[in-house]
């Protein structure tokens, strides 16, 4: 592994984000910009936006400070799951230590990432976190010069995906909901900063790979490369790397070549109520989006039904702007506390048989 440089990070490496609703292609853009050879992008992991309150206004990085960040970092969720050498990470942010800022810190992490792909001159660096799709101005404070490529998936479908992983809780118009708040944020950002932002539809990257990923690659100054395309043919080295339960949940497009078949899934699966639900939560948006609504005119009933859900998500919003504005240590106790409870609570009503698997999973292999 070549050794860390801050000042190469810091004047020559740009980042970029792909954000979008779970289980939209954010982690198919990741696989394919991972395999290009100039781009790595590790696993997903809020830990920018987690970390930062407490570390935005260091600009003289002690070993101390640098430690302590790196105990911090370790306790986020989902970054257990990188694959690195821990030994190796530590040694590199310790020469960050002096005057450098948190974005530098950052760029240091996603360097010590191990791809399964082969890389060489990394040209630029990327973050997939789904989450990160309401904090893209946030982001920008940190990198000044980072882009966003936000990907849209049909409604429909998306809830279709989300219900079959046991993501979210399975109510059409709850999902919707937040489809449709990620839509708002994204669109609002990047009005105000243009040619920063960028947003391409799922079902356009699944009809025409090559084309879309050519326009990526234009957005982000990289030289275009056909070789992300075989990046399937690393899912047996992904299986070694990733406990099976997170492959399949996180991992699942390493294994498959890009196809639409899972486009349209809605027009099987779903009942006359969950089409009218999901459509009349959408509204305009669905044809902002590119999407055609089914049901144009929802009823009474079909509007009382899907209150609920709205409302929910709208909490869940205002929820999350409330959780930001906590002191670091709480707001870190809530993150770090908030997916491992939250996601019993919803196994314990939703799926009890999952979450005996989970319950004895956790005995297994205590934390």
């Amino acid at each position: 592994m070549e050794s860390f440089n801050t000042e190469m990070v810091k004047k020559s490496i740009p980042i970029f984000f792909i954000v979008g609703r779970p289980r939209s292609g954010t982690t198919l853009l990741r696989t394919l910009f991972d395999a290009h050879p100039h781009v790595l992008v590790p696993p997903e992991c809020q830990f920018i936006v987690n970390l930062y309150p407490k570390y935005r206004k260091v600009r003289n990085w002690t070993p101390k400070k640098l430690k302590i960040f790196y105990r911090e970092l370790n306790k986020q969720w989902l970054f257990e799951l990188w694959p690195l050498e821990k030994e190796h990470l530590l040694d590199s942010l310790m020469k960050c230590k002096g005057e450098n800022d948190f974005s530098t810190i950052c760029k240091a992490v996603y360097q010590e990432y191990q791809s399964v792909f082969e890389h060489e001159n990394i040209l630029a660096l990327g973050d997939k976190n789904p989450g990160y799709t309401i904090y893209t101005e946030k982001l920008l404070k940190i990198f000044p010069d980072a882009k966003f490529i936000h990907i849209i998936r049909d409604y429909r479908d998306n809830f279709i995906s989300i219900r079959n992983v046991d993501f979210e809780l399975p109510f059409i118009s709850l999902t919707t909901a937040k489809w449709k708040i990620f839509v708002k944020r994204f669109r609002k950002v990047a009005e105000r900063h243009p040619g920063t932002h960028i947003e391409i539809r799922y079902e356009d990257l699944a009809a025409d790979p090559e084309k879309q990923f050519e326009g990526l690659c234009r957005f982000l100054k990289l030289p275009y490369s056909s070789i992300p395309f075989g990046f399937y043919k690393k899912g047996e080295q992904a299986r070694k790397m990733y406990p099976e339960e997170i492959l399949k949940k996180y991992q699942s497009s390493l294994f498959k070549k890009i196809s639409t078949d899972k486009i349209g899934l809605w027009k099987d699966q779903l009942n006359k109520i969950e089409i009218k639900s999901g459509d009349a939560t959408a509204g305009k948006y669905a044809e902002l989006c590119g999407y055609e609504r089914k049901y144009l005119r929802p009823s009474i009933w079909i509007r009382l039904r899907i209150l609920p859900g709205q409302c929910f998500a709208s909490l869940l919003s205002m929820a999350t702007k409330l959780i930001d504005t906590f002191p670091y240590r709480l707001r870190i106790a809530i993150l770090i506390k908030a997916p491992w409870v939250m996601g019993r609570i919803y196994l314990s009503i939703f799926n009890r048989k999952k979450l005996k698997e989970v319950s004895l999973a956790a005995k297994k292999n205590p934390h």
